[in-house]
């Protein structure tokens, strides 16, 4: 990555702004930014325009773009959609390379927004300026500092930066992150990606040092290719993790109304994250919550986690969710154990979870226990449950403290927590420490911890589900990386079978095409002729298929047009015979028959927009019910797709399953990542179908292919 070439390097953190679109009037958007800049604290010069006003909030205003004094750096207009395309062009003769076009009205609103966004692009080619927008809302940059949004800061800067195809999710949430402690480092909002797309943020975000995890919130992507790409590159030093709105039909719609984006379907990019190494989740909170705990927390450096709580419930929820998430709660050896007897009740468990049940001391779940699982070789990261103080002192003081004669405010400074030695473990051992707390921020524990980037959550569940992400991203940083390279001497023949056809592809052509792509089919000839087609099974070994080949017809099995398991020379010419009763003067391929056992299918697809995609699943008859299949985009990694095909829920079947012996993993994954390769060479392809894919000798071979032109 070359951060050089990144525009965002100089939108984030601009030595000067311009802002057209700022009044005296402090109701008006453009004047909410005017005053966020002015006032968070950035260092450069902020300058606004404006036809009327000789200064907007004590600062001096200039007429008009070509009377201001020096070129800024950055503009930001927030004008009615019809002066935006003059103003950019003015901004690009005075010398300005960066915007920010707030202002709305492009393509989100049809076709003749499509042509003024064409127009407004056009313009800023012409100047060589890069923008964000139109029709967003904003940047900021915590640390610089810069805030070009409506919402002033709400707290310290933090380590999560987010992109969003949503300005609402950076411009109105600062508020409810600040009591969720969640900060962040660096937001911006891409609106309809005209130009700078998020594609672009997620370079920039990979790029930045203060950056430590990234959160995505996408309705489609324009450059789907391109994010594989960079988010291949980013996610192996950084985590991400990203919330995609558009794989349902109501998403989708809303995402096409909101930016004029065009989705994919649910399953493509469940593919594409898994493939670009991003972690998938269904909601923005935990785009903030998981996000938060990726740039906070150690990494994991495995999947056996310790769990402590102060009530079995929390327990069993945590070590359930943990055990969803891939993680392990093993009983702690016996020398731990002992050390956790000797400070709990003798109703306590010590085992893991580790269930102190009711306990008035808060020392053991806080302070001596969670060192003591620390210190474990055997706990690669710590849940806990039930850390609290004062707010359960103010919750008990009409109860309690009159009954101890005490007030709520002598109560509370007799419960809170000293949890210096706390805030320092995950440093300290290197592990993650995640809490749950039904607390809000009446409890001075709660606030502490989050205060000091312990991230606390308000369900058990939730603190074992982003612990499970955790672990997701360590899987992901140590899985075998290598760029995509396409193999020596495929694809030689292919352009010549193509243009010989000169029309759709029979299978005995199209699995032509696939074996010039190193791609193993099943021993087979062409036989137009009864004697042929005896010939040929005497040739190949009894016993045989004889099947119709002819690219009109569909559906071969069920018109009676396929013949299995034929024994010896009568049978074949027999099943000739009927096949031509069937499909007159069609030729026939006469093929090995294979044992079937396992059916596997691999094919290819394409999605307007995307790189082509690599499918595969469980094949024969029940395909199309079972739909367990993974998906990836071309060009894949051996390592991309050997994960592929251990994603099946049905992976099982690959192995000496039943004693049918292994299949060879390597030979599949080669066959799909070759397909993905036919599929790139050659676009005029439209699908590829396998199915049945079968093993023999341990090998995949396919039996019968598909290539629609």
């Amino acid at each position: 990555m070359n951060t050089s070439r990144n525009p965002l390097h100089t939108i984030m953190a601009p030595k000067s702004v311009a802002i057209v679109g700022a009044s005296a009037n402090p109701m008006k958007m453009g004047s909410m930014q005017f005053l966020n800049i002015l006032h968070c604290g950035f260092p450069g010069t902020a300058i606004p325009v404006h036809p009327k006003h000789e200064e907007i909030f004590g600062v001096k205003a200039y007429p008009s773009i070509s009377s201001l004094p020096d070129t800024p750096e950055l503009a930001v207009l927030v004008v009615p959609t019809g002066l935006v395309i003059n103003m950019l062009d003015e901004f690009g003769k005075l010398g300005t390379k960066h915007a920010i076009i707030i202002s709305a009205g492009f393509r989100e609103m049809g076709a003749d927004g499509k042509i003024l966004e064409k127009q407004l692009l056009e313009t800023a080619d012409k100047h060589g300026i890069r923008f964000l927008g139109p029709n967003c809302m904003g940047v900021f940059n915590s640390q610089y500092p810069f805030n070009a949004t409506v919402t002033p800061f709400q707290d310290k800067p933090g380590f999560l930066s987010i992109a969003s195809q949503s300005g609402t999710y950076l411009a109105q949430t600062l508020t409810y992150l600040k009591y969720r402690g969640v900060r962040l480092n660096q937001a911006m909002s891409v609106g309809n990606e005209a130009n700078i797309n998020i594609v672009d943020c997620l370079e920039y975000l990979g790029e930045d040092p203060k950056t430590k995890a990234i959160g995505l919130y996408i309705e489609a992507l324009s450059d789907p290719g391109r994010f594989l790409e960079v988010a291949r590159e980013v996610s192996r030093v950084k985590p991400i993790v990203a919330q995609y709105v558009g794989g349902s039909k109501a998403g989708a719609k809303s995402g096409l109304s909101h930016t004029g984006s065009i989705a994919g379907p649910d399953f493509l990019y469940n593919g594409l994250f898994e493939q670009a190494g991003v972690i998938r989740v269904h909601s923005i909170e935990d785009v903030y919550k998981v996000g938060h705990v990726l740039a906070t927390q150690p990494g994991i450096k495995g999947n056996r986690v310790a769990v402590l709580t102060h009530s079995g419930g929390p327990g069993s929820g945590m070590c359930d969710t943990a055990d969803r998430q891939g993680l392990v709660v093993e009983e702690l050896p016996d020398d731990v154990q002992d050390k956790i007897r000797a400070v709990i009740p003798p109703t306590a468990s010590p085992k893991n979870p580790v269930d102190l049940t009711f306990i008035v001391d808060s020392k053991p779940l806080s302070q001596i226990i969670p060192q003591i699982l620390l210190e474990c070789d055997e706990v690669d990261g710590l849940l806990i449950h039930g850390i609290m103080d004062t707010g359960w002192a103010k919750v008990t003081a009409g109860t309690l403290g009159k009954a101890l004669g005490v007030s709520e405010e002598d109560m509370v400074k007799l419960t809170k927590s000293d949890l210096t030695s706390f805030l320092q473990l995950k440093e300290k051992y290197g592990k993650p420490v995640l809490v749950g707390s039904f607390m809000g921020d009446e409890d001075n524990a709660r606030n502490v911890m989050m205060d000091n980037f312990i991230p606390v959550f308000s369900s058990p569940e939730k603190a074992a589900f982003s612990m499970g992400c955790l672990y997701k991203h360590h899987l992901i940083k140590t899985r075998p990386y290598s760029k995509a390279e396409k193999p020596q001497g495929l694809g030689k023949n292919t352009a010549s079978i193509l243009a010989q056809a000169k029309g759709p592809l029979d299978e005995f052509q199209a699995k032509r095409i696939l074996a010039d792509y190193g791609i193993p089919v099943s021993p087979e000839s062409l036989a137009s002729s009864r004697d042929d087609a005896v010939q040929a099974a005497e040739s190949l070994g009894y016993p045989v298929v004889i099947k119709a080949c002819s690219p009109d017809i569909l559906h071969k099995t069920e018109k009676g047009l396929v013949k299995l398991n034929l024994g010896n020379p009568q049978e074949a010419a027999e099943a000739y015979d009927a096949i031509q009763e069937g499909a007159p003067g069609v030729p026939v391929i006469v093929g090995k028959m294979l044992p079937v056992q396992r059916e596997f299918m691999a094919g290819i697809t394409r999605f307007e927009g995307y790189p082509p995609c690599v499918l595969f699943g469980m094949g024969g008859v029940l395909a199309e019910a079972l739909k367990d299949f993974s998906l990836r985009l071309a060009p894949m990694t051996q390592a991309e797709a050997l994960a592929m095909i251990d994603s099946l829920k049905s992976s099982v079947l690959l192995d000496d399953f039943r004693n049918m012996g292994a299949v060879d993993r390597e030979a599949l994954a080669s066959m799909l990542v070759n397909l993905g390769y036919l599929a790139m060479d050659f676009p005029e392809i439209k699908e590829i179908d396998l199915n049945p894919i079968l093993i023999m000798d341990g090998k995949p071979v396919a039996a019968d292919a598909l290539i629609v032109l």
